[in-house]
């Protein structure tokens, strides 16, 4: 066997393997016993006819076909071995030159590989949000709300009033045409906050619920809105809107009071300061966990920038299709298909794939490579206690969810079970990766968590009872396009078999 060997710029290789005569001709002898098994030749029973006579009643070069076929099977493998390679996925044949002797010549996409650079530098103070009295009391309003009764208004609209409305923009850079129309004539119910409640995701832009403020029903707005460059909006990017919008009616809220009537039906809490403190934890955990996510996301970003990344195109394309699946499923639960959401988005899939989803796939493969290979610098491994814990967590977040049936049923007990482990691993992964990313990025902050943690096991609290349900904030808000809410998940690692129980 002689074996000749190029690299490739886009981390594959080149293959040409050569060996002698005889192996082929002792594959066309096999080739041709197995086609005589599923030929009839006229006066011998199948697989009985000699090799000579096979040869001549289907031909030289079915059989040839059918041993190089055998050949390949066999040889692949044995390349791959003698020569050290590790492929990331099946390679791919290109030609076979020559029969005699045979050769044949693969392109072989290579395991991807990282070199990591910068992990002394890395540095980033974590401070997760502090939850002020003044949120707290926000959501606790806004859990008010929701129990409130609408009564209609004859005066202006103020903060905290409901504003009904039909509401339509214009592309201001186009003449009036149905290609000009970004928003078609749409009702809407818009809750003006304060100004502590806005947010920057308000949609079709911050600023927009109090611009009615001082306005009544009846009245007509006509204003632009300039969107820059670089604006989350896809759509609007870089354009100026032409907005008008027909204010219908004005109505206000009679928020309940926070007495122990109010608090059953919102809370598991007995009674006003408990309540109080389960809104509180609560917040703490959203902001903490929205927190996290973005600090661990800016440290795999650090040392991706400085990390020498290398990967097979094919690899890639597979990071593409499955971002492409998991938008057209999330989708699927909003009752869209993909075609429509683009119809509505007005772009094409084209656009979409080339603007959208392979940014976001290249984000997400690169960003898993870098965690994979803090994963074997480090030997981060995974105890079975964490695995257990884990795998809890998952559970409880089903049920919570009201999913752990139909998906079982779905599944089925096995492969239930089996899904269950795998995210409970990725999990319990992700989560030592990013206790090393912080040892690495801010060791004190580490610290200071032992001994908290011994703190806390020397003296337990019992936690205070949660709110029943999560109450939205007052906002105008559009789901974020989908793809861009595929990248804003937080890097995970690639592969779930990348994680080991300690010993």
């Amino acid at each position: 066997m002689k074996i000749t060997k190029t690299p490739t710029d886009d981390h594959q290789l080149k293959v040409t393997a050569e060996f002698e005569p005889e192996l082929l001709e002792q594959f066309k002898h096999r080739a041709a016993r197995k086609l005589a098994q599923r030929t009839k030749i006229p006066g011998f029973r199948p697989g009985k006819a000699p090799y000579n006579m096979i040869l001549t009643y289907l031909g030289e070069a079915t059989v040839t076909r059918e041993a190089l076929e055998l050949m390949l099977d066999d040889v692949y493998p044995k390349v791959l071995d003698a020569e050290g390679i590790k492929p990331y996925g099946p390679g791919n044949l290109d030609n076979i030159p020559s029969e005699d002797p045979p050769t044949f010549e693969f392109t072989i996409p290579l395991e991807p590989e990282v070199e990591l650079e910068g992990l002394d530098a890395l540095s980033k103070k974590y401070e997760p949000t502090v939850i002020t009295d003044e949120q707290v009391q926000n959501f606790i309003d806004s859990m008010r709300r929701e129990q409130a009764t609408i009564v209609p208004l004859e005066t202006p609209a103020a903060e905290g009033n409901l504003v009904f409305l039909n509401l339509q923009a214009t592309d201001s850079a186009l003449p009036e045409s149905e290609e000009a129309q970004l928003i078609k004539p749409t009702p809407q119910q818009i809750l003006i906050p304060s100004n502590s409640e806005e947010r920057a995701s308000e949609w079709p832009f911050k600023g927009f619920a109090r611009s009615f403020i001082g306005h009544k029903a009846g009245e007509t707005l006509d204003f632009t809105h300039d969107y820059p460059e670089d604006s989350e909006n896809k759509d609007f990017a870089g354009k100026k809107l032409h907005f008008k919008v027909d204010l219908q009616s004005v109505k206000g809220l009679e928020l309940p009071a926070v007495d122990e009537e109010f608090i059953k039906k919102v809370s598991a809490a007995e009674d006003v300061p408990a309540f109080e403190k389960s809104v509180r934890e609560h917040l703490e955990h959203e902001a903490l966990h929205e927190y996290e996510d973005a600090y661990y996301l800016e440290l795999v970003d650090q040392l991706r920038k400085q990390a020498v990344i290398k990967y097979p195109p094919q690899m890639l394309a597979n990071e593409e299709d499955q971002v492409l699946h998991r938008i057209e499923h999330d989708l699927s639960h909003r009752k869209l298909d993909l075609d429509l959401y683009l119809k509505l988005r007005k772009t094409d899939r084209d656009t979409f794939i080339n603007e959208e989803v392979k940014p976001t796939a290249l984000n997400r493969l690169e960003r898993s490579l870098i965690m994979e290979a803090l994963t074997r610098q480090y030997e981060i491994k995974v105890g079975e206690a964490e695995m257990q814990e884990e795998i809890s967590r998952v559970i409880d977040n089903l049920i919570y969810s009201g999913d752990f049936e139909a998906i079982q049923k779905e599944l089925g007990k096995k492969k239930f079970a089996e899904s269950v482990s795998m995210e409970a691993a990725n999990r319990a992964l992700e989560k030592a990766i990013r206790v090393q990313l912080r040892k690495m990025a801010d060791p004190d902050s580490v610290a200071a968590v032992v001994t908290e943690a011994a703190a806390d096991e020397a003296e337990p609290e019992k936690p205070a009872a949660k709110p029943r349900k999560k109450a939205a904030a007052p906002k105008t808000e559009k789901p974020a396009p989908a793809a861009q809410a595929e990248e804003a998940k937080p890097a995970k690692p690639r592969k779930t078999s990348k994680a080991k129980a300690a010993d």
